[in-house]
């Protein structure tokens, strides 16, 4: 996908958050003139990942600060890690552990501080108490237990810290149903908003369900041409890609690979554009629903 007009804005509006408390002009100036250097500089080819990593690399150079979401992804990779037992037993008991396993990890999308404002502890639980696996897609969900079936090496692309929890679960479930699987789980190699990395998501134990690796930068997002060799050859190699999160659906969107994206439809404009249904989960095949 391309940078759009209104993915500039988010970025700028996301950025100026940042800086609008800080006492300092002239630093929240220049921070902003790095901002809108950096979306002037980004390649047409390239959507909001490609800036945002640029851009969170400037903003901890800048500040003296290593992890500027380290509480919250550790606050929400406890709370998961928490809820784990009861949310598992839930899909064990489920007519169908799938579905719900999966429509759990869409709905885990939610912890996402990149597009919105705040997470909400209480209406995250409210959401998981509530399951409807009913919502997954019927014919993708169809499309899924034949090719895990057939297929012998799957990559999990992870999104955001605590929603990981439930990715690990979804693959748990995943490995009972279809045992056969060798699983790669593909984490981010640096910090970038509140993403998993390879240590968040060996701290919540989902090196228990496959090979952890990162994707070589902290590129919030799976462009295919600046993975690091691990990666690439992972992705490329492997007969299904499951990739949550929109940054992942804005960066394989076009790849023409065998790729099931799980998310949370959190974004007016991705929402609008795709006919999507706004803070709905949305299960997409990347080869049938961009060959129309």
């Amino acid at each position: 996908m391309n940078l759009t007009p209104e993915c500039a804005f988010c970025i700028v509006e996301h950025h100026w958050r940042l800086v609008k408390d800080l006492p300092d002009d002239s630093r929240r100036m220049e921070y902003m003139r790095e901002v809108f250097r950096a979306l002037a500089e980004s390649s047409d080819k390239y959507s909001a990942p490609i800036p945002t990593a640029r851009l969170q690399t400037i903003y901890c150079r800048m500040f003296g600060i290593e992890d500027p979401y380290r509480e919250e992804k550790r606050r929400f990779n406890a709370l998961m890690l928490e809820k784990m037992p009861a949310l598992k037993a839930l899909c064990l008991e489920n007519p169908d552990p799938l579905a719900l396993a999966i429509w759990m990890a869409m709905a885990g999308n939610y912890i996402d501080y990149g597009i919105l404002r705040e997470v909400d502890e209480n209406r995250l639980t409210q959401m998981l108490a509530n399951p409807d696996p009913e919502a997954v897609n019927a014919r993708e969900l169809a499309h899924i237990r034949e090719d895990l079936s057939r297929a012998q090496r799957v990559l999990y692309a992870l999104d955001n810290c605590g929603e990981c929890v439930l990715d690990r679960i979804l693959l748990e479930v995943m490995l009972a149903q279809f045992p056969h699987l060798e699983i790669t789980v593909l984490a981010r190699s640096e910090n970038v908003l509140n993403d998993a990395t390879v240590e968040d998501a060996l701290s919540v134990g989902l090196d228990t369900v496959g090979r952890v690796i990162g994707n070589g930068s902290n590129i919030g997002g799976t462009q295919i041409e600046f993975l690091g060799n691990d990666a690439r050859e992972a992705i490329l190699g492997a007969d299904v890609v499951f990739a949550k999160g929109q940054g992942n659906f804005e960066t394989l969107s076009h790849s023409g690979l065998n790729v099931y994206f799980l998310f949370l439809s959190k974004c007016p404009h991705y929402t609008k554009w795709y006919g999507l249904k706004h803070m709905h989960g949305a299960l997409i095949n990347e080869q049938r629903f961009f060959s129309h």
